[in-house]
């Protein structure tokens, strides 16, 4: 047996030791009791959790509890845990929904991001059950952006958000005996005003034929979205057999967004106001039909396995927004020789012209919002307020 008694003890306890000149010396406490320390490996988290005990006894008690803790994943008792391994946990639990549903990819993405970019690096050391309310406002206040820039009030509340409900969630698991951030304030200011924007028919084709000059066929996307009133991530999933030409008109009832590189295909969609029908204006039906003849001879070899929507990309499959974006910078810089100035729409501002140019025309709020698949007219004239049939251009 060596002269510590290593040998003798239980898996996962040791003597904490420390240097004293060139020989390693057990550390005791001013009274002479050894003191150990106490490792397990969590599977979660994939981290080695430690801790220290006074005692050998208090060191086998330490080391029951955190066996227990792994036999219950999310429950660890010990509050020297740091943050980041908290938020270790809290993401692999932020997977599923109370209901057992399993939780958008994209809304996992967003989580993940502000706890990587925006919190971790600041909080990420600290001892969870040290932190308090101070601190919590302290990381909120002081967030900046990779150059140095503050953040801005919409990131800042989204980062606080993302506080409260991994606070909740330790607290729900008695990771923590208390929640500091059960007050934290959320509102932190508003984002950036928006761009304003002057709806342009002629623009629009213009843009959509720069489109062309590089990549044929996403000249008929941008169409689709400024005069549909698509978000991207409906447009590039509306099946093809959701659109009817005859009667002027597409179903809406799923979204194809993109996380990670992984896209997340989902017909539950976020609200019901956004599960409807879309109008298709007359100005939009030969891009429309241009787009489901593109498609149609690799449908029917398929068997409407490839080319099963109504935007496709180059092999059938979806159209990725790296793609549209790519082509849509050289699409920008492109109509900068023109004489009336570069044209630079992003996809989501196609779908404000769309929104403006419907106000133009004197749809009534109620209509607006069935467009655009809001689930209250009060986001669309929170949005749209300042458009009126009188303020708005007629193009």
């Amino acid at each position: 047996m060596s002269k510590d008694g290593r040998k003798d003890l239980p898996t996962g306890i040791t003597r904490k030791t420390r240097k004293k000149g060139t020989r390693t010396v057990p550390v005791v406490t001013k009274d002479g009791t050894p003191v150990y320390r106490v490792r397990v490996w969590d599977s979660v988290t994939k981290r080695q959790i430690e801790r220290t005990a006074e005692g050998l006894e208090a060191a086998k008690a330490l080391l029951g509890e955190f066996n227990e803790a792994k036999r219950r994943p999310g429950r660890l008792q010990a509050e020297r845990v740091r943050f980041i391994d908290v938020a270790a946990r809290y993401l692999v639990a932020y997977k599923v929904k109370r209901d057992g549903t399993s939780r958008p990819k994209s809304s996992l993405a967003k989580e993940r991001t502000f706890l990587n970019v925006y919190l971790i690096p600041v909080l990420g050391n600290a001892w969870i059950g040290d932190l308090d309310m101070p601190d919590l406002n302290e990381a909120i206040r002081g967030m900046t952006l990779k150059d140095g820039a503050p953040a801005s009030g919409s990131t800042k509340s989204t980062a606080a958000s993302v506080l409260r409900r991994l606070f909740a969630w330790a607290r729900e698991e008695r990771i923590i005996p208390a929640n500091p951030a059960l007050e934290l304030r959320t509102g932190w200011g508003g984002s950036v005003r928006r761009r304003v924007l002057i709806p342009s028919i002629p623009q629009v084709l213009r843009l959509a034929e720069a489109l062309d000059h590089f990549k044929p066929g996403l000249g008929d996307v941008a169409m689709v979205l400024a005069f549909t009133g698509l978000r991207w991530e409906e447009a590039v999933a509306v099946p093809a057999g959701n659109v009817d030409i005859d009667r002027q008109c597409m179903t809406i009832d799923r979204t194809a967004s993109e996380s990670g590189g992984r896209r997340d295909v989902r017909e539950d969609m976020k609200t019901r106001a956004a599960v409807r029908l879309v109008m298709i204006p007359d100005i939009a039906i030969p891009a429309v039909h241009r787009l489901l003849e593109r498609g149609a001879t690799g449908r029917e070899r398929s068997n409407g396995q490839r080319y099963a929507r109504l935007i496709n990309g180059d092999r059938g499959g979806y159209l990725g927004y790296a793609t549209w974006r790519k082509y849509l910078a050289l699409a920008h810089g492109y109509t900068a020789a023109h004489k009336d100035g570069a044209i630079t729409y992003t996809a989501h501002e196609l779908r404000h012209v769309c929104t403006s140019l419907l106000i133009a025309s004197g749809a009534s709020d109620m209509q607006v919002a069935n467009q655009m698949g809001h689930s209250k007219i009060e986001t669309t004239k929170n949005i749209y307020g300042t458009c009126s049939p009188r303020t708005a251009p007629s193009s």
